[in-house]
């Protein structure tokens, strides 16, 4: 007695490479799609970041209460100074090492890094006057303007 052997007819062969082909196509659009999304979320997560950033400076710009917006370098950093009307205390913002960093302190006291508050990331902060109530905000992304009231 001999043991019949199953034979393969063509129609399984390719049924079984149409199975293998669609499981490469679908693995294969599984990993081109989490890697676009996770370039997605990259590119909209640094662009959150440097919204925050400008809106964050001119919201406490116009916040000022009448104090004294004055742009400043501390120490080599770029950075604008609002002064706190007559208390004597200024918000101080600078950029240091792509960082934008915020303090509250005596106007007069030096800036003080490792104590400071950390607004978000840029590699660009420069603050200038276009006119005399104008103030230019500018940031890697492009520039902000903060109408102040003197």
């Amino acid at each position: 007695m001999q043991s019949e052997r199953p034979t393969r007819s063509i129609t399984d062969i390719l049924s079984a490479l149409t199975i293998a082909v669609l499981f490469l196509v679908i693995l294969l659009l599984v990993v081109f799609t989490a890697s676009s999304y996770h370039h997605g979320a990259a590119y909209q997560a640094a662009n959150d970041n440097q919204r925050v950033v400008c809106s964050y400076v001119a919201t406490s710009i116009k916040d000022n209460n009448g104090g004294e917006v004055t742009p400043m370098i501390f120490g080599g950093y770029p950075g604008v100074v609002i002064e706190d009307g007559d208390t004597g205390f200024a918000h101080k913002i600078y950029m240091k090492d792509g960082a934008l960093l915020e303090e509250f302190a005596k106007a007069d006291a030096a800036i003080d890094p490792n104590t400071a508050n950390k607004i978000g990331e840029t590699s660009v902060f420069n603050v200038r006057y276009i006119t005399d109530t104008l103030l230019e905000i500018e940031t890697d992304k492009g520039a902000s303007y903060v109408q102040v009231m003197k």
